[in-house]
């Protein structure tokens, strides 16, 4: 039985600090949705663009933390991470208090609620893994960063429509909705509740950490330091490493982007009063992270690459309709008319998503060294995060260019190709790792 020790950081504080971090950046997802329905004066391609920046920030702030190692892992250094949540947070409340916005500004802002996906890169936990059990042990340690999600896309809406904290109301110019139901124009919204919010849960989590501390003092391992160096040249050279990244990046680099861009995309086919996107957007990231576990009990059980090709297929099929009701979409004078086909796809799209991403950490373990584990897998987290930035990148471009439902077909054909991939690299009886 092989078993490895991970990080030394998988307690409470970390949990809580991966959940702040997540809702914070995916709180993003929910504002953009809420600045078209106060009619903020931004086009739906600025909104785009604002999703991509953020993703963009996020992904270069998870090479930073993978670069850092070790470092990246330890209690200090996520008790700081958190407090310096704070700086995007409180911009945050200044910049929705005082309208009107500067687009300008709201792309600074954008770019630093980007740290707060940084944090999931912390995910890794310092128990003992067993191989056999690596997919449903990977899936329910992930799920945390979950959590910080639905969070943030089933509460901020609600919380955005009482009058807490003295907040600046702003009034909805086209129907709105939350988890409880819809919100009719003229209503107002308390935007910088959002931010209220994450500052609360950033004070409990620090008050958190200074309760939950560890009691041991932690070594800090020199930075870059040759072990390290050695660590990265060896799983980069591996063709294992380049394959397992592709498919990472087709399964939580897709489950990330969807998540952060669906309630924009959903908004599109929604009418004046019914339905509305965030009241159910959040349903999607939900059934992916409860995906997760079940994808790893199959990988499992039937073995990854085979998991892993369903679900391309999956996701092939589902990429498809999508977009031809997308494109329908846009040529209709109902566009609402569509609205329940799209969730219902996307619902489908977000399950294959989150069963993938456990799939392929089952395959990891076996195509590569099991003590490589936790560099490699903040790898493919690092790479993956890429989702973020270019899912509502290729969204800008089709509301640039008016041709609504070609990024989905873009996607289609990316996930076709990494079925292929699997089948003949990993599915083949001559294949050097068989279904792993």
């Amino acid at each position: 039985m092989n078993t490895v020790r991970t990080s030394s950081t998988v307690d409470k504080p970390t949990a809580i600090n991966l959940i702040v971090g997540m809702t914070l950046w995916m709180s993003l997802s929910v504002l953009v949705v809420q600045l078209f329905t106060v009619d903020a004066g931004f086009s739906f391609a600025q909104l785009y663009r604002l999703l991509a920046i953020s993703g963009l920030s996020a992904t270069i702030w998870h090479f930073v933390f993978f670069w850092l190692g070790e470092r990246a892992m330890q209690a200090r250094f996520i008790y700081l991470s958190t407090a310096a949540l704070l700086l995007p947070t409180i911009a945050m409340i200044w910049l929705l208090m005082n309208p009107p916005l500067s687009y300008t500004a709201l792309q600074w802002l954008a770019a630093a609620c980007g740290f707060g996906g940084a944090q999931f890169i912390a995910f890794t936990r310092n128990d003992k893994i067993d191989q056999t059990g690596l997919g449903w042990t990977l899936a329910v340690n992930a799920g945390i960063a979950g959590v910080g999600i639905v969070v943030a896309q089933a509460a901020i809406p609600f919380l955005s429509s009482l009058n807490l904290f003295g907040a600046t109301p702003w009034f909805t110019a086209h129907g709105s909705g939350d988890i409880v139901g819809v919100i009719a124009p003229g209503a107002p919204l308390y935007l910088a509740n959002i931010g209220w919010l994450i500052v609360a849960a950033i004070v409990l989590a620090t008050i958190t950490w200074q309760v939950a501390r560890p009691s041991t003092t932690e070594s800090t391992p020199p930075l870059g330091s040759l072990t390290n160096r050695t660590h990265y040249r060896t799983i980069l050279r591996n063709k294992h490493t380049w394959l397992m990244t592709l498919f990472y990046l087709m399964a939580f680099g897709s489950f990330i982007g969807f998540t952060i861009t669906f309630p924009l995309s959903l908004q599109t086919f929604s009418a004046t009063y019914a339905p509305s996107a965030l009241t159910y957007a959040w349903i999607g990231p939900l059934l992916g992270v409860l995906a997760r576990p079940f994808g790893g009990w199959l990988a499992d059980l039937f073995g990854g690459a085979k998991v892993t090709l369903w679900c391309a297929l999956v996701l092939t099929l589902s990429c498809v309709v999508a977009g031809v009701i997308t494109y329908q979409a846009s040529q209709s004078p109902l566009p609402e008319q569509w609205f329940l086909g799209y969730l219902l796809v996307f619902l489908v799209i977000f399950i294959a998503t989150g069963a993938a991403s456990s799939a392929i950490f089952r395959s990891v373990s076996v195509v590569l060294p099991f003590e490589q584990l936790p560099l490699t897998l903040r790898w493919l987290t690092a790479v993956a995060t890429a989702g973020a930035a270019y899912i509502p990148a290729l969204w800008y471009i089709n509301s640039t260019h008016a041709t609504p439902g070609i990024a989905l077909f873009v996607f289609a054909a990316f996930y076709l190709l990494c079925a292929v991939l699997v089948s003949v690299m990993y599915l083949r009886n001559q294949s050097e790792f068989y279904n792993p």
